[in-house]
């Protein structure tokens, strides 16, 4: 048997043991995530080159990734996006008395502050 999509995983996967394994458990998260090779390669792109699966030393196998979600993992922040979440937090901190100010998320703020840069 060779569920739809799990053969393209496994071959994207960087730590390949335990493949029976792994394709049960694809079987079983393909049937909660329809769209689950799509989550798992945009995942992927970015878990692979972390530092936390430190070169495959940390890199779980698939079977455990699948049956944890961990295509579902949120994506660290950037350098560049700490930082802007420090500024994001001084600015709702200054401006704390504001009701409108707990409304605005760091993504909207974020935006904001790319327009400003863009417009000067």
């Amino acid at each position: 048997m060779n569920p739809e999509g799990f053969e393209e995983f496994w071959k994207s996967y960087p730590r390949r043991v335990a493949k029976g394994d792994a394709r049960r458990a694809w079987e079983r998260a393909a049937k909660r995530e329809p769209e689950l090779l799509a989550k798992c390669l945009a995942a992927l792109a970015w878990q692979v080159p972390t530092h936390a699966w430190d070169g495959g030393k940390y890199t779980p196998h698939a079977s455990t990734y699948l049956n944890q979600e961990r295509y579902d993992d949120e994506r660290p922040l950037t350098a560049e996006e700490q930082a802007e979440m420090v500024q994001f937090n001084a600015w709702r901190k200054a401006h704390a008395d504001d009701p409108v100010t707990n409304t605005i998320t760091f993504d909207v703020f974020r935006r904001f502050q790319r327009d400003q840069r863009r417009r000067a």
